[in-house]
């Protein structure tokens, strides 16, 4: 993903692709209303480079193969701060909310297994584009 690509967020050091940006920053203001805080984000866009070393680093099935993960696409975080844990009033607030802006814990992370793990997945309805990002392979 160009950096021209990436937006920054209110956290420090992360970044998204711009509309998952824009969706998410709405999404944490919402959350500090409601928590008086912002939502704690451990993780966001990850770079090629860090795709492979997670992949290399971590147990069969525990990172997704470099070129495939959510992170590389600039659409997903990794959150802390109670969303990370399931049962709590964050996580069961993000359960409720995310979906209005965009945002899930796919089916795949649920029951336990990331919950702190949410991937942008804009519902392109009649009044939404849905953008999309393609990689381009250049030798």
């Amino acid at each position: 993903m160009p950096d021209t690509s990436l937006c920054p967020l209110p956290q420090p050091g992360e970044r998204l692709r711009a509309d998952a940006a824009a969706a998410f920053i709405e999404l944490d203001g919402e959350f500090r209303s409601e928590f008086g805080r912002p939502m704690c984000v451990t993780d966001s866009y990850r770079p090629y480079h860090e795709q492979v070393r997670l992949f290399q680093e971590m147990l069969p099935g525990m990172a997704a193969r470099p070129g495939t993960s959510a992170h590389g696409l600039g659409v997903a975080v990794d959150l802390c701060g109670g969303v990370h844990e399931l049962g709590t009033p964050e996580h069961r607030w993000m359960l409720d909310h995310a979906p209005e802006h965009g945002w899930e814990n796919p089916e795949w992370a649920r029951d336990g297994f990331e919950p702190w793990h949410w991937e942008y997945t804009p519902d392109p309805g009649p009044d939404r584009t849905a953008q999309t990002w393609e990689p381009t392979l250049t030798s």
